[in-house]
């Protein structure tokens, strides 16, 4: 079982929080990304390699978020996956075996 990397911040007195999980994480095909958000606002995923090389942007409902599959056509190695959302920013480290 792979493990979840989860990056969380809480604003203080602010009752919404922001949330990005990959999984699977590692991953062998393809990971998905699960925005948990009280915000209604797009959300915009974009993923990197550890180059810094753009690779792929989705611009997505936050509730459908996690309908989406990336990482099928990457090849073996580390990825971080930048979740925004109005003002809040998200980073996700993702694996691929």
């Amino acid at each position: 079982v792979g493990r979840t990397d989860e990056v969380t911040r809480m604003d203080e007195g602010a009752s919404n929080e922001f949330k990005a999980i990959a999984y699977p994480n590692p991953f062998t095909s393809s990971f998905a990304i699960d925005v948990r958000t009280s915000n209604t606002e797009t959300v915009s995923l974009t993923v990197y390699d550890m180059t810094g090389r753009l690779l792929e942007v989705k611009e997505v409902k936050a509730q459908d978020a996690s309908n989406y599959q990336f990482g099928d056509r990457y090849p073996s190695g580390v990825y971080n996956v930048i979740v925004t959302q109005g003002e809040e920013t998200r980073t996700v480290r993702v694996v691929k075996q």
